[in-house]
């Protein structure tokens, strides 16, 4: 079903705001937008999230390739790809009320993450680790990040976004072929990607002015408030769909 003039400007605006913090945090485009955006229509989950995902992933790396680690993109890359195998036999296999619920509580997760003390650091099995449940993840829910911003969480600017940009345009990018192939994108998928991909390099050519707040960590309460509101919405929808 085609969306609506309203439900297109507020897809939009969550994407432009979900890229804003991607741009600027390295992750926060799936974990912010995701849940929301599959209430306004679910076929946003997952190819059109992947889609812009890749799209500012690329976008994101370019201007921090001063901080990629080879190494450690590789290693987060090799454990993606069972992962991966993993989501597409569960998209093959769930309900949408299944994806809502999983949806809203990988959201949850982002969440409870960024909370934890301690300096996690990304050692090569931990990569492997997170590499794994964010291809699962990623590609049954668009929403991958949460496992790997856990290990790059005390990381410096340039560095997490620009591993974790690398990490995702190769994800995504990956994830989407698969899709192509086994018939979960198509032409009504690439339809609603390029209509919200506007906004979405809008939202991330905003975010280099806002890179002294996030060092300042005045918008991280913000984007945990946000987020926890979204995945609570998406939860509920999941929880109706069991009735």
């Amino acid at each position: 079903m085609p969306l609506t003039p309203l439900e297109l400007f507020l897809a939009s605006l969550l994407v432009a705001t979900g890229s804003l913090l991607q741009g600027a945090l390295g992750f926060g485009l799936a974990i912010f937008a995701a849940p929301l955006l599959f209430l306004i229509d679910p076929a946003f989950i997952p190819g059109p999230v992947l889609f812009v995902a890749m799209v500012i992933s690329a976008i994101i790396l370019w201007r921090n390739r001063a901080g990629l680690a080879i190494g450690e993109l590789g290693a987060a890359v090799v454990g993606r790809m069972p992962g991966m195998v993993a989501a597409f036999w569960l998209l093959a296999v769930a309900s949408q009320w299944i994806l809502s619920l999983i949806l809203g509580m990988a959201v949850l997760l982002g969440v409870v993450v960024s909370l934890l003390p301690g300096d996690i650091r990304p050692t090569r099995n931990r990569l492997l680790g997170a590499g794994f449940l964010s291809g699962f993840m990623g590609t049954a829910t668009s929403v991958g990040g949460p496992p790997m911003a856990l290990l790059y969480q005390h990381a410096r600017g340039p560095h997490i976004r620009a591993n974790l940009g690398g990490y995702f345009l190769v994800g995504s990018v990956v994830s989407l072929l698969g899709m192509v192939l086994l018939g979960y994108f198509g032409h009504d998928e690439l339809l609603l990607s390029l209509a919200v991909t506007p906004a979405a390099l809008l939202g991330l050519l905003i975010s280099g002015s806002i890179l002294h707040w996030v060092d300042a960590g005045r918008i991280r309460p913000i984007l945990l408030i946000l987020c926890t509101l979204s995945a609570m919405a998406v939860i509920a929808d999941g929880v109706r769909g069991l009735g």
